[in-house]
């Protein structure tokens, strides 16, 4: 084996253990507050694909089959006979699959673990397939740094440990966008962007290789599989077709706009190919399936609700979120979640369209672009459509900046070095490893969960500092242990917030959840039943404290001494209260919510 192979091992072990070691170390140490209906909703996905049902493997506003199948196989691992009792299809919303998997002597919680050492190995592959494309378009160290810079980005990193879409929608999506151009842009036989051909060669040696555009398109279909709002990704797409345009215009618009049609309608049907293929719910009920998603998709972004509530589409109802403030706050969050140095990177991006060399000025004002827009497109895309934004809807966002950022700083070094000949390699190579350093170091120091991350900058700043800034139920596997430890656990009931697997999986004893509804004030006897029925109650205050519907209940129970208090990063996450301990005035006070 020549030195050249050697070191192309010895690069893929090492990215391999970079990759797995932040992400499977405590895998199993908390839980989110959405993983649980996933569990079930896969678990139905399963059940599904055991009574060959495939009409009833479609989830609602978004495909998620790459989730549900990466369950699907949790469970045939785990768990295989669940397919074979009979049971039916499990309420997702009403926790059904917890007390079913318990009753057979199965975990609900090594199910979830499964399930996400999964996803982290699917995840490396995807991630190893990113760098191979990436190396064909950059210099191995370049992109080497710039990938493992966005992977230990503190909020993306975070991402891949949980049991949702999002860290595969971003991976696909990028793989799909750099795999279509090393197709449009890649000369042969080099097959190298980095080798001086990256701006194509009109005298007709430019033989794009077909698997290129197949690798693109089927990413591109495992993406649109796992999250409707993948959509997103056109805008990059029509970058690169209108890249190639521009480039090949001395043959004539006409005939590159017919060469840009051509190449997007074949990655497009292979897409579709990919979308049918993979999803067995297409192959016997495909305008279900396409409705139940898509309808759900626009009924959501467009009206507001998913379809049973809105009941149908209705295009003259149809609104858009128009104001750039809420564009804004979908910004701030992703500024308030990456570091300094990704802001920094991003800023030394914008001076890579101008790399005095030419071939190289090309590469790098398409990929400055192609990220740049990407990035932008799902912002803009959560921003203005209504309903929910959460932070990890953006994912794709945060991998396309920190790219961005990882890319800024290399070329940034390394137009530094040229200037200190003398220590080049110490200010190029020192400075790199630094950069990394804190960025990694951000991520590791909020370990285990690593989305705590917040921005010292804007911290300091004021931002978000009454409140941790949307809590994925952090803290409270922390209060289910501590009431574990104590003395006849497994006898006692915890009365609490998003009890189901945050606090369940790691409490021995019953745990009754608290209905966001119970603090409207009028549902007073149920909220005073559920008290009186448990020994503990847990307020989970980072949420619950910033919310407007729970103020009245919080400031209630602000009254009395708690039992304990967990604080993370210098936040208050939780109050957990002894009911045995509560006067006769809180209660009243319980009853009379308003």
């Amino acid at each position: 084996m020549n030195r050249s192979k050697l070191i192309d091992i010895a690069i893929t072990l090492a990215l391999t253990v970079v990759f797995l070691a932040p992400r499977l170390a405590g895998i199993g140490d908390f839980v989110t507050l959405d993983e649980p209906s996933w569990l079930s909703q896969g678990a139905n996905y399963y059940y599904a694909l055991g009574q060959r049902e495939f009409e009833n493997t479609v989830y609602e506003y978004q495909p998620a089959v790459t989730t549900m199948t990466i369950i699907s196989a949790a469970m045939l691992l785990y768990f295989p006979e669940y397919r074979g009792f009979g049971q039916g299809y499990l309420d997702y919303e009403k926790g059904r699959l917890d007390p079913f998997m318990v009753s057979y002597g199965k975990d609900p919680l090594m199910l979830l673990i499964y399930s996400r050492v999964i996803q982290v190995f699917v995840l490396l592959v995807l991630f190893l397939v990113l760098y191979f494309l990436l190396q064909k378009i950059f210099p191995k160290p370049v992109a080497i740094f710039a990938l493992v810079f966005a992977m230990f980005d503190p909020f993306y990193l975070s991402q891949h440990r949980l049991m949702d879409h999002e860290g595969m929608v971003s991976l696909f999506g990028m793989i799909s966008l750099v795999s279509l151009a090393v197709y449009l842009f890649a000369e042969r036989p080099e097959d190298s962007l980095n080798s001086g051909s990256f701006s194509g060669n009109p005298s007709g040696r430019y033989v794009p290789s077909i698997i290129y555009l197949i690798l693109s398109g089927v990413a591109a279909g495992f993406m649109s599989l796992s999250k409707s709002s993948s959509i997103a990704t056109l805008g990059a797409i029509g970058v690169l077709l209108l890249w190639k345009m521009i480039q090949d215009r001395q043959q004539g618009w006409g005939k590159g706009l017919l060469s840009a049609l051509k190449t997007f309608g074949l990655w497009f049907f292979i897409l579709a190919i990919t979308y049918f293929i993979f999803w067995p719910g297409m192959w016997v009920a495909p305008g279900k399936m396409l409705y139940e998603v898509y309808g759900n998709a626009f009924s959501y972004a467009f009206q507001g609700a998913r379809l049973k509530i809105t009941e149908e589409l209705d295009v003259s109802q149809f609104t858009l979120n128009t104001r750039f403030a809420d564009v804004w706050e979908v910004l701030k969050i992703l500024l308030y979640r990456t570091t300094p140095v990704t802001w920094l990177g991003v800023l030394l991006g914008f001076a890579l369209p101008f790399t005095p060399d030419p071939e190289r000025a090309q590469r790098n004002r398409l990929f400055f672009t192609l990220w740049l827009v990407n990035g932008i497109a799902f912002v803009v895309l959560i921003g203005v459509a209504q309903g929910r934004n959460s932070p990890h809807y953006i994912l794709s966002s945060y991998l396309s900046f920190n790219l961005l950022a990882g890319l800024g700083w290399f070329h940034f070094a390394e137009w530094l070095s040229q200037r200190m000949p003398s220590l080049r390699n110490i200010w190029q190579y020192g400075l790199l490893t630094v950069v990394m350093l804190y960025q990694a170091g951000s991520a590791i120091s909020n370990y285990p969960y690593y989305f705590t991350y917040r921005n010292p900058i804007l911290y300091a700043a004021g931002w978000y500092n009454e409140f941790p800034h949307f809590p994925y139920c952090e803290g409270l596997e922390t209060a289910a242990r501590f009431l574990a430890d104590l003395p006849d656990a497994e006898n006692t009931t915890v009365f609490s917030y998003y009890s189901r697997g945050c606090v369940s999986y790691y409490y021995p004893g019953p745990a009754i959840s608290y209905r966001p509804y119970y603090s409207d004030g009028e549902h007073t006897e149920d909220l005073l039943a559920n008290l009186r029925a448990s020994e503990y109650l847990i307020v989970y205050y980072a949420n619950q404290g910033q919310l407007a519907h729970h103020l009245n209940f919080v400031n209630v129970m602000a009254q009395a001494e708690p039992f304990h208090v967990v604080w993370l990063n210098g936040y208050e996450y939780v109050r957990i209260y002894k009911v045995d301990d509560l006067g006769p005035e809180i209660y009243e006070a319980l009853a009379n919510l308003k």
